[in-house]
Order: C-alpha cells, then sequence, then structure tokens
C-alpha cells in the first residue's frame, strides 16, 4: 500500500465508522431524513434561478433553453456543495476534535478523509435527481417546436444596400427566420414549410428551401428570406407567409407555426445574389455557431467514469483540507478567510454562468487556473450530455489533484505530531 494511502487504509474501519456516523449525525431528529439532501440543491436551484436567469438574463447560448440551464447549473451546484462543505468543516476539524486528539493517540488524518467522504455520498444521494431529469427530458418528454422571426425583421425593403465590412468586402444580410426545439434533441427534426402570402416567391423574394433538417445537438437553424427587386412601381407592400406543414412528429407551440413578413418597396439599389455562396448571410440555411458547445441531453456509457472523476475529487479535496486544516492551527484566521475565499472561487468558477463570457473578457486565464472549472466540466459532460470527459481537462485535474493529495499530506503528516500542543 503506497505510503499517502497506508494510514487511512489501515484505519479504514475507523474511517467508515465516522461517515455513517457523520451521515446519520446530519438528519438526526428530521422526519425527512436523508430526503434533505435532495431538497437543499433544489432550493438552491430556485433561487440561483431566478437570480441568474430571470433577473440577470443568463443564457448559456441560443441552443440551450431555459430546462437545460436549470440542469446546467443544478450540476455545479451539487460538485460546488459537496466540495466547499467538505473544504470548510475540514479546515477547522482539528479544532473541533482537539479533545480526542489531546486525550488519545488518534490518526488525525481521518477527520478530512471522513468530511470529504461523507460530503460527496451525500451528494450522491441527490445525483439521482438530475440523472432522472435527463432521462425524462432526454428521452421520454420530446421537446416542442417553434417557428419565428427576428424582430428587426417584421417589415424589409424589396433589396438590401449592401454593407461594406472593415476589408471593404460586400456583407449581404438578409432577413430570416428560424425554427427551433424547446431543447436540443439527439435525433435530427425534418421540418416541411410552406410560403405563401401576396409576394411572389422567385419573384418578389428568394426562399430555396422547403424541407430542412435540424441536427442532432442543435436546437435552432436559421433560414434567410431575400428579398429581390422586381420591375413593377406602386405596387404597394406585400407579405411573406411562412407556415410550417410538418414538424417531424414535434409538437408545435400554439400560434408559433406560422410567421408573416412584411416586404415594402424600397429605392435602395439591388444587391447581387450568389446563390452558390453558402456563407452566413447568403442561401443557405445554418445553425447558430454555439451549437458546436453543446450537446443535446442524454446519458450514456461515460456513466463508468463517474466513479472515476468522484475519486479525483476526493483526492484533491483530502489533500487541500489536510493542508489547510494543519496550517489553521499555526494561524487561526485561516477559517474565517477560507469561508471568504470559497464564496470567491465559487463565482470565479463557471457554474451560474458559461465559461466562454470569461474568455470573451479576456480573463481565459482564470479558468486555466481553476482546477474546479475543470472538474465541472467534466462533471456535465458525463451526467448531463453522455459524453467523455475532456482529456484536456481530466488528466491536468488527475495531476493536480495527486500533486495536491501528496502536497496536503505530507504537511498534515510532518506537524502532526506537534497537533496536540498547538490545539
Amino acid at each position: 500500500m503506497p505510503r499517502p494511502f497506508s494510514s487511512l487504509f489501515e484505519n479504514r474501519t475507523l474511517l467508515r465508522d465516522f461517515v455513517v456516523r457523520d451521515l446519520k449525525a446530519r438528519y438526526v431528529g428530521s422526519s425527512m431524513g436523508f430526503f434533505w439532501s435532495v431538497i437543499f440543491p433544489l432550493i438552491n436551484l430556485c433561487v440561483f434561478t431566478f437570480v441568474f436567469r430571470i433577473i440577470l438574463k443568463t443564457r448559456w447560448s441560443d441552443e440551450q433553453g431555459a430546462l437545460e440551464v436549470a440542469l446546467v447549473m443544478l450540476a455545479g451546484i451539487i460538485v460546488w456543495t459537496a466540495f466547499a462543505e467538505s473544504v470548510s468543516r475540514c479546515t477547522n476539524c482539528l479544532v473541533d476534535n482537539s479533545n480526542l486528539l489531546q486525550k488519545v493517540v488518534f490518526p488525525a488524518s481521518v477527520f478530512p478523509a471522513y468530511i470529504t467522504t461523507s460530503a460527496i455520498l451525500n451528494m450522491c444521494i441527490g445525483l439521482p435527481i438530475v440523472l432522472a431529469a435527463v432521462v425524462w427530458f432526454g428521452y421520454l418528454s420530446p421537446p416542442t417546436a417553434m417557428l419565428e422571426r427576428q424582430n428587426e425583421y417584421e417589415a424589409v425593403g424589396e433589396a438590401f444596400e449592401p454593407v461594406l465590412n472593415e476589408e471593404g468586402a460586400v456583407v449581404l444580410t438578409w432577413p430570416r427566420v428560424f425554427v427551433s426545439l424547446e431543447r436540443a434533441w439527439r435525433t435530427p427534426t425534418t421540418f416541411q414549410l410552406e410560403y405563401g402570402g401576396t409576394a411572389t416567391r422567385g419573384v418578389d423574394y428568394l426562399a430555396l428551401h422547403d424541407e430542412v433538417v435540424l441536427p442532432p445537438g442543435s436546437a435552432r437553424l436559421y433560414i434567410p428570406i431575400i428579398p429581390l427587386r422586381d420591375a413593377l412601381n406602386d405596387e404597394g407592400d406585400e407579405t411573406i407567409e411562412i407556415r410550417v406543414t410538418d414538424s417531424g412528429g414535434r409538437e408545435m407551440v400554439p400560434g408559433k407555426d406560422a410567421v408573416l413578413i412584411t416586404l415594402t418597396e424600397s429605392a435602395l439599389p439591388q444587391a447581387e445574389i450568389d446563390k452558390d455562396t453558402g456563407a452566413h448571410g447568403a442561401t443557405g440555411v445554418y445553425t447558430s455557431a454555439d451549437s458546436s458547445r453543446h450537446h443535446a441531453l442524454a446519458l450514456g456509457p461515460s456513466l463508468i467514469m463517474l466513479p472515476v472523476l468522484l475519486a479525483l475529487l476526493a483526492l484533491y479535496t483530502v489533500g487541500l483540507s489536510s493542508f489547510l486544516a494543519a496550517f489553521n492551527l499555526f494561524w487561526r484566521d485561516t477559517f474565517h478567510l477560507v469561508g471568504v475565499g470559497l464564496t470567491v472561487w465559487m463565482f470565479a468558477t463557471p457554474i451560474f454562468y458559461p465559461a466562454h463570457m470569461v474568455q470573451k473578457a479576456g480573463m481565459g486565464w482564470i479558468l486555466n487556473l481553476n482546477p474546479m472549472y475543470w472538474f465541472v466540466e467534466m462533471f456535465r459532460e458525463v451526467t448531463l450530455f453522455g459524453i467523455w470527459p475532456s482529456l484536456g481537462y481530466l488528466f491536468p485535474f488527475a495531476a493536480v489533484a495527486a500533486v495536491t493529495y501528496w502536497i496536503g499530506l505530507r504537511f498534515f503528516k510532518k506537524h502532526e505530531p506537534s497537533f496536540p500542543d498547538l490545539l
């Protein structure tokens, strides 16, 4: 047995007894018992969803609806709650058990280990709620569909004036409608479109797609509607009506199966149209650039990695907590600073907001230095989207966890003989 684990292995019975005692003590006298492990994350979810989703309008992307955002937040909340509880309790665990350490020879390394183990097991009690939500919304309850129009294109001219970019090249942007799902789905969705109204297709406007396919994992597909200039003058405003006649078996949101665009007469010059361009703003349909960063809710074989991830989290937490517990005996303000530090650390970790917001702000280095960000992302990949944890997160986190555990336990063991005197 390697030396870093030998003490815990030798005291495994004591460790198990402490874990069982701690889990029972959490809810002693409570009528609902361990059910509180489910209630607490849900209460936190409601509070943070109200603040970040409803008040602050935080969105991960156009590809994720309110339900997915709530589940993404919930996955992050339960991980952070277990981690923060472990670190906070462990920092003061030697002081809290001073009577035991001063009177008998006691393996002090058991304290950080049992507190961390208890917190992670308590987290696992609430984890089935997350997995059950993924099963229900990812497999049993298909999303509804809708057809929408960008608000700024309620009325458009017959032709768009070309816009020059910084390089002086012509950029053409057309009115867009989009078919979307309430949330991304695991399989493709085919939509049949019908065009009507007083405007004539092919004369007053160009629409090349009678059938569009929304790819798996995407929640929105943009369809350009290109105004054309005809030879008629003084014909007045005309309308373009686009309607979904078949939504691939998806239930349409009432009143969201058709859109209307008003085509007004315009004195703008005719824009040149290249039907083969296929670029953004040309004639091809396209999904959001955000779609490459997100996946549909699903469970998969990657769940077998969950015990590995939890073991790495325990390794990292025990190492960090052991160091802080020993250091707290030399400087008692450590316990109070850890409480403040955990709050700062929580908001520096993308739990309630998407990581790309940090990167766009030019602060991506914060994510590169944050091991808990790596873990939260891997946890979400495995439990919410059924994909394997990114190796770019897995290997660095495993390395940091191993180094943190070795340093923390080494510091703890070095000063363990002096704990009774320091207490």
